[in-house]
């Protein structure tokens, strides 16, 4: 291209950038600004409604830069935000707080921040902006007391007090901090048949609060009620993103508390195909950054791309393909056994990996994580989740008598390999983060990984070292005033786990768990429903031993062998995959 050339189409762009411009000011200013969203949404040109502002038209350019593009979709998505349900929120009376519990500004902006921090990216169960929003300007719409007391319930368990943060809050104690603001989250919550939305998003968080603190059993109330209530379908009048966010959200949290749990999910997905999934939600865009934030003064720490908005996108993209191997493993009502099945699913968790964007691929150690910027917690997390599922869909079959030879030999691998990448991926959390900011979910996936690797692979690493890592993590997970005692059950079951597989256990164990390790029965089952945190292998064998046959073996043995093959890599080595050379015209549109 020419100079002169070069010189128009930049000076043609700046011209084109003048329209938009004055398209926001005209939104910002609330001049007709949802009559000019309408003119968008309807494709009208940047031109024509830039004449209709009284300013000089400009000559038409196709590109528009992305710097304004992404203003141009802020504004009107903040524009539609206001005025969508316009006419169902209320405001709080004059002088009247989000909470009862405390009257500190500073001690409330932290737990909020603890939460939107740690929780929210890994667990979206409502939008940020849309909360923030009605919680700044005092209305009840997207936010309400019981979301408020919820939200900072759940930051208790994060709260890890500082020195100079008791002089700010002397007295604090976190749990008894905790326990209030569950108590006014539960008062404060309607007695509805027809539940709002900002209640069934405080059900999910008081399900999360519940669940750390070592009270699964109530948490599961929570969960299944939040659930219900999306199944009814009701009509609510909220902006498109907010209710997107929240249904997939909550969703992918139902499915993911099945799974690790490993029961039949309650709830239904908003919609079978993963390319429906937050279709209306604006994704983040370089304006979006998470920050390191763990105590008051971190509010300046580094700042990293946030990926917050894809994270919880494509974790309800892998809760679809997790809840369909729920149904193959736990409901044969629902599906029908067979090694096209089995390895049509394989399929679906390696094609989910594969087209994840290159910011969301895992580092090779420890050095390269520190030097990604991407690696945020929530990324992490997301990974973690992917391991597990693998782990739960091959493990059962290592237990059927009649699944044997090079078959079986391969998904062994298979399952080690993923156990490991699981085990790696919680060692790098605890290096860059720290497992005091891991969500609870994340250790019951800790001991699932680190269950296969005592028993099936325990000599790379040790065994020994496995049980040490797991117990040291879970420690830091529930240690301080606050913390989640719910690791502290954990801990048991996994060092009975160990005992079982007659593991030499470190010579810190008592130092790891504390001295108070006389769990009754009742303490663990009200930890997670049951008694142990291990896949009910026993009931997956019993469902599906008169459908594997040395036909079922042989045809697994040869399409997982073709697979590998395929794609030019062992089965034990499962690293990332060109999904298009290997799956053989799958979809990712694939019937749930």
């Amino acid at each position: 291209m020419h100079k002169e050339e070069m010189i128009r189409e930049i000076r043609a762009l700046r011209e084109k950038n003048n329209w938009v411009e004055r398209i926001l000011r005209a939104i910002r200013a609330d001049d007709d600004g949802a009559a000019i969203i309408e003119r968008l949404r309807n494709g009208e040109s940047y031109e024509a409604i830039s004449k209709t502002l009284d300013r000089p038209p400009f000559s038409e350019l196709p590109q528009l830069s992305p710097k304004f593009r992404v203003q141009l979709t802020k504004a009107i998505a903040e524009h539609s935000m206001d005025m969508e349900g316009e006419g169902n929120a209320g405001t709080l009376m004059p002088g009247t707080s989000w909470s009862n519990v405390t009257d500190s500004e500073s001690l409330m902006d932290t737990l909020m921040a603890l939460y939107f921090t740690w929780v929210h990216p890994v667990h979206m169960l409502f939008s940020e902006n849309h909360f923030m929003a009605s919680y700044k300007n005092q209305s009840d719409l997207y936010c309400t007391s019981a979301l408020v007391n919820a939200v900072c319930a759940m930051g208790c368990h994060l709260l890890d007090v500082e020195k100079d943060e008791r002089r700010l809050w002397p007295g604090i104690d976190t749990e008894v901090l905790r326990e209030k603001f569950l108590k006014e989250a539960l008062k404060k919550l309607p007695q509805d048949s027809a539940p709002k939305m900002t209640t069934i998003q405080a059900y999910a968080i008081l399900f999360l609060v519940d669940l750390g603190s070592g009270k699964g059993s109530r948490a599961s109330h929570y969960i299944r009620l939040a659930g219900d209530a999306l199944n009814a379908r009701l009509e609510y009048h909220y902006a498109t993103e907010a209710m997107e966010i929240t249904r997939w959200g909550i969703y992918a949290l139902n499915v993911l508390w099945a799974s690790v749990t490993f029961q039949v999910p309650s709830v239904l997905p908003a919609s079978a195909k993963p390319t429906e999934v937050f279709r209306n939600v604006l994704l983040d865009t370089h304006d979006d950054l998470w920050r390191f934030y763990r105590h008051t003064g971190d509010e300046t720490a580094q700042e990293h791309p946030s990926s917050a908005i894809l994270v919880a996108r494509e974790t309800a993209k892998l809760m679809l393909h997790v809840h369909r191997t729920i149904d193959i493993l736990y409901d044969r009502r629902a599906v029908e056994l067979s090694a096209d099945e089995m390895v049509g699913r394989y399929k679906a968790y390696l094609e989910w990996e594969a087209q994840l964007p290159e910011t969301m691929a895992p580092p090779h150690g420890i050095a390269e994580a520190r030097e990604l910027q991407h690696l945020t917690a929530h990324v992490l997390s997301l990974h973690i989740h992917y391991h597990t599922a693998v782990i739960h869909l091959f493990q059962p079959l290592l237990y059927l008598p009649n699944f044997t030879g090079t078959a079986r030999q391969q998904v062994m691998d298979i399952t080690i390999d993923h156990a490991r990448r699981s085990y790696e991926a919680h060692r790098l959390y605890k290096e860059l983060y720290s497992c005091r900011y891991q969500p609870s979910v994340q250790s019951f996936c800790l001991l699932h990984a680190g269950d296969i690797l005592i028993r099936l692979s325990p000599t790379q690493p040790s065994a020994t070292t496995v049980v040490e890592n797991c117990l040291l993590y879970l420690k830091e997970a529930a240690d301080g005033k606050g913390g989640f005692p719910v690791c502290g059950p954990l801990q048991e079951m996994f060092r009975r786990s160990a005992v079982e597989c007659n593991v030499r256990l470190p010579d810190n164990v008592y130092e790891l768990m504390g001295e108070d390790t006389n769990y009754t029965s009742e303490m663990l089952l009200d930890a997670c429903t049951r008694l142990s945190y291990r896949q009910p292998v026993e009931r997956v064998v019993a469902n599906m031993e008169d459908t594997v046959s040395a036909d079922f073996t042989q045809q697994l043995g040869e399409q997982i062998k073709a697979l590998n093959a395929h794609a030019g890599r062992s089965a034990a080595d499962t690293r990332r995959i060109q999904i298009d050379e290997l799956l053989n015209n799958a979809s990712d549109s694939m019937e749930f």
